[in-house]
């Protein structure tokens, strides 16, 4: 929190209960939304694997929705298999307003690759424009 200057010197707290580790991930992550482009897209990714807590999960993946463009997109088709079911349901609807950015996604293949997994979100219309804004053809 400090290196994202979040944080304030002699403001911040030493965490001893694991059952106060909720709030603190909570509150972190709302802290880093307004710089979420600025955090490392790798290093949230992988928290958001199946054998991390839920609420890092979540965490993870909120900053990486935030952030958008690709790692947006592998995040949220990971987490279509992942066992918590309100996970499940977010991570659904952030790949059906995932759109590519500038920077990354458009005529990429594994784009296609990740709306194909998808697929089951999307009518056949919805699925064919979706690939169409994403530069990826059918």
């Amino acid at each position: 929190m400090r290196l994202a200057g979040r944080a304030r010197l002699g403001r911040t707290l030493v965490v001893t209960d694991p059952g106060d580790w909720l709030g603190v991930v909570r509150e972190t992550v709302l802290a880093l939304l307004p710089c979420a482009t600025d955090q490392p897209g790798d290093w949230l990714l992988e928290r958001t694997s199946s054998e991390r807590p839920r609420h890092v999960r979540l965490g993870a993946f909120r900053l990486l929705d935030a952030r958008g463009g690709i790692m947006a997109l592998r995040a949220a088709v990971a987490l279509l298999a992942d066992p918590d079911a309100k996970l499940r349901f977010w991570a659904g609807q952030s790949v059906q307003h995932w759109k590519p950015t500038s920077h990354a996604g458009r005529g990429d293949a594994e784009v296609a690759d990740l709306v194909d997994r998808s697929r089951h979100l999307f009518s056949d219309h919805v699925l064919r424009l979706r690939k169409w804004e994403a530069g990826v053809g059918s």
